[in-house]
């Protein structure tokens, strides 16, 4: 019988949480403007709603949710060096396109999701990459779930 190797992360928003190691998203490349912050655990949010906590910072957390709770027909083109992180050597690789979300504090705003910067997942690898696309999409795209979307995501430890 395999023992997972569990990770306890202190973060400011969950105090300490468990990670199975195995399910740890390593982003070799940072994320846009936090190119220092290379690993991340996704955790059970509300609904479609996930948290990407970074593992590196404790500060640091984000709202995501799968693209297909959002937009039915997100066509995603990514730069070949981008591809080249998440597929290394299996282009067929299963990607997952999950998208940053922001939620206004004043309630004023809808709360959007972030089409122009998505986070292209390999499901095997657990590798990922922050893909900046042309400007074909918005960085705030209103979301409004769809009723037909899968709700598919991966859970931390």
């Amino acid at each position: 019988m395999n023992q997972v190797e569990m990770l306890t992360v202190d973060t400011s928003r969950f105090g300490p949480i468990q990670v199975a190691a195995d399910t740890v998203l390593k982003f070799p490349k940072g994320l846009v403007g936090l190119e220092q912050l290379t690993r991340f655990a996704l955790i059970e949010g509300s609904g479609p709603f996930q948290w990407l906590q970074s593992l590196d910072d404790p500060e640091i957390t984000f709202v995501v949710l799968d693209s297909e709770e959002v937009i039915s027909d997100y066509e995603i083109n990514p730069a070949d060096e981008d591809l080249a992180v998440v597929t290394a050597a299996d282009e067929d690789a299963s990607l997952v396109a999950l998208l940053v979300v922001t939620i206004p504090r004043d309630g004023e705003e809808p709360i959007s999701a972030n089409l122009m910067a998505p986070l292209l997942v390999n499901v095997a690898s657990r590798t990922a990459v922050q893909a900046v696309l042309p400007d074909r999409y918005p960085v705030r795209h209103p979301v409004v779930a769809r009723e037909d979307a899968p709700h598919q995501m991966a859970k931390a430890g």
